[in-house]
């Protein structure tokens, strides 16, 4: 065995065992639990079938929902027209669990210790280190694959690339129950056997054929999209060249048998959906995510890509020496090109057609997380190439490298015990203002709002709007003023301050900055219900530009104290200006307001 790549191989299992370690979701409990959130839903198929036998009404979902908190709600099934629960995900990622299931479901219907019930600490733990295992298959594959066309260092560089600098590193250690761990692996076993299909020489292809059709059928049936894995033993190792393609047209042909049998493999693993569907709904299909769907037309490949609030390449800096790595793969191994280059153009358009492009609460991009097994070997050609340059450019590549580890090591820790990565709202302010530092600042918070901050100290603040609420009556809130005799307080119907005018004019790009001290009765944990400070700026009567932060970001750190907005004129400028307080609903607390005053800050 080669050491150099077998090494880093060892390494990349410690880091992954490290970092479970770090994170163990199995003892931590409700939407922190390993079967929490989607991964309860792929999973919810499993209990159904084999503890409750209730696929069609899945009573049971309510009780472990109030018991286990896997959610908010139990929006991992909805209610048919016939009155049944449909499953939201498809049922592949269940029967990739099933081995883990058995071997808990044992355990716990023999033990005392633990209810039978599906969602105990047996099976939480069973899926975590199960799920570890196929971590640890996938990379083991991958570097088989690698080395049959790469330098065995670079394939070790690759290996390290993959596990410390990207989102791999918490999507197969810590979130690792998710889809993208398990089809990474699948992804690797693919490549594997297209490898041995298409290596001079290999016998018994009728095997591969049924092996390369059950990893098709098991990938589409956890992600239906993954059906653009086909494309990879259709287009590996062929030549970029005329000749190729004409070499290719004649084996597949000639294996027209052993393509016959991998597509009916494929079709017999995706029918069990069907089955299921027609089962609990009464159809064959049934299209199970409802409100959501591809924007074909528009797809959000720039944010996809490098947004701020989840842009693949912002985030896991570390796969732009793979997008880049294909120039060297052209140069080094171009009969690779074809099936990386098409699978990767058409993937990262799929993945990033889908409406909810930010795929929810996630770290950086996880939707990508699985096409890295077909990213390695541009990354790898990458990586050989560098291996061939002069020592400074290889020792600047090391230190990028460290750099990138450092930002992954950093966000990863950030997403579960630091506290600053705050998926979903991140934007261009708050990711510079907070990266790379470790103490949590609930002020830096009110950036994911508003991203505009005056930088710096203006040399002249001119108060042209002052409020003390000295009349105002705070009886009905059932708490004090917060200073002086009187306080404005929202509360029940009363939901909103009235618009506090600000004369202008205020020319283009002229700063505001309003303040004010707030009181909350209580904590709020929905952000939509949070209550609301906002700029808002008028030309000719009409709002031109709003600025808003949600104040309890930081009301829930401490609830009174004052909090400022800024914001710049917008383009042409403005004819006047107003302040306003929404307080998130009529369920919602009291909140007070003292104290508010509007400047100018001039630069």
């Amino acid at each position: 065995m080669k050491l150099s790549s077998l090494g880093a191989l060892l390494l990349c299992y410690v880091m992954l065992a490290a970092t479970h370690a770090y994170y163990p979701k199995w003892t931590f409990s409700q939407t922190e639990a390993t079967l929490s959130w989607d991964v309860s839903g792929y999973y919810l198929y499993l209990p159904a079938a084999f503890i409750y036998n209730d696929l069609r009404q899945v009573e049971f979902l309510p009780g472990i929902t109030a018991q286990y908190r896997p959610a908010d709600s139990p929006y991992q099934t909805y209610t048919h027209a016939n009155g049944n629960q449909v499953m939201k995900y498809s049922l592949g990622q269940a029967l990739l669990y099933s081995p883990a299931f058995a071997v808990a479901h044992a355990y716990a219907s023999a033990s005392p210790a633990y209810p039978a019930d599906g969602f105990s600490f047996p099976y939480q733990l069973a899926i975590s280190l199960w799920s570890l295992a196929v971590a640890f298959l996938g990379l083991l594959v991958l570097r088989w694959t690698l080395l049959s066309y790469l330098p065995d260092a670079s394939v070790g560089i690759t290996l390290l690339l993959i596990t410390f600098a990207t989102n791999y590193l918490n999507y197969a250690a810590i979130d690792g129950a998710m889809t993208h761990n398990y089809v990474f692996t699948l992804y690797a076993l693919l490549l594997y056997a297209s490898h041995r299909l298409h290596w001079p020489g290999t016998r018994a292809l009728a095997p591969l054929f049924v092996g390369i059709g059950l990893v098709i059928g098991l990938m589409s049936l956890t992600r239906p999209t993954e059906i653009l894995a086909a494309l990879i033993p259709v287009l590996w190792n062929m030549e970029p060249t005329f000749a190729g393609v004409r070499r290719r047209i004649i084996f597949l042909k000639d294996q027209l048998g052993g393509i016959v049998l991998a597509a009916g493999t494929t079709l017999l693993v995706g029918s069990l959906q069907l089955f299921y569907w027609k089962y609990v709904s009464g159809n064959w299909i049934e299209y199970s995510y409802q409100d959501q769907g591809f924007d074909w037309l528009h797809p959000h490949l720039l944010d996809g890509l490098f947004s701020y609030k989840a842009g693949w390449l912002t985030y896991t800096p570390a796969m732009w020496l793979s997008v880049f790595g294909f120039a060297a793969l052209w140069s080094r191994r171009r009969e690779l090109l074809p099936a990386t280059l098409v699978h990767f153009l058409l993937f990262i358009y799929v993945a990033f057609a889908w409406s909810i492009w930010w795929y929810g609460g996630s770290l950086g991009q996880r939707t990508m997380v699985q096409a890295y097994a077909v990213l390695a070997f541009p990354l790898c050609a990458g990586v050989a190439w560098i291996t061939e340059r002069r020592a400074w450019i290889q020792v600047a590549f090391g230190a990028l490298c460290l750099l990138f580890t450092a930002h992954n090591l950093w966000f990863t820790h950030q997403a579960h015990r630091g506290g600053l990565l705050v998926s979903e709202w991140n934007n261009r302010s708050y990711y510079w203002r907070t990266l790379f530092t470790f103490q949590e600042n609930p002020d830096d918070k009110l950036l994911l709002d508003n991203p505009e901050f005056f930088r710096g100290t203006p040399p002249a603040v001119d108060t042209i709007y002052s409020n003390d609420f000295e009349t105002e009556p705070t009886a009905d809130c059932g708490l004090p003023p917060i200073q002086g005799a009187g306080s404005y307080c929202l509360l029940g119907a009363k939901q909103s301050t009235e618009e506090f005018g600000i004369a202008g004019p205020f020319a283009e790009g002229q700063w505001l900055r309003a303040t004010a001290e707030f009181r909350a009765d209580g904590q709020r944990w929905n952000v939509y219900n949070f209550s609301q400070f906002v700029i808002r700026f008028y030309r000719d009567g009409e709002k031109v530009k709003e600025r808003v932060v949600r104040l309890n970001r930081v009301l829930n750190h401490a609830q009174q104290r004052s909090v400022t907005i800024e914001a710049r004129a917008p383009e042409g400028g403005a004819n006047h200006a107003t302040v306003l307080v929404w307080n998130g609903g009529d369920t919602q607390p009291a909140l007070l307001i003292d104290d508010l005053r509007v400047m100018t800050l001039e630069r």
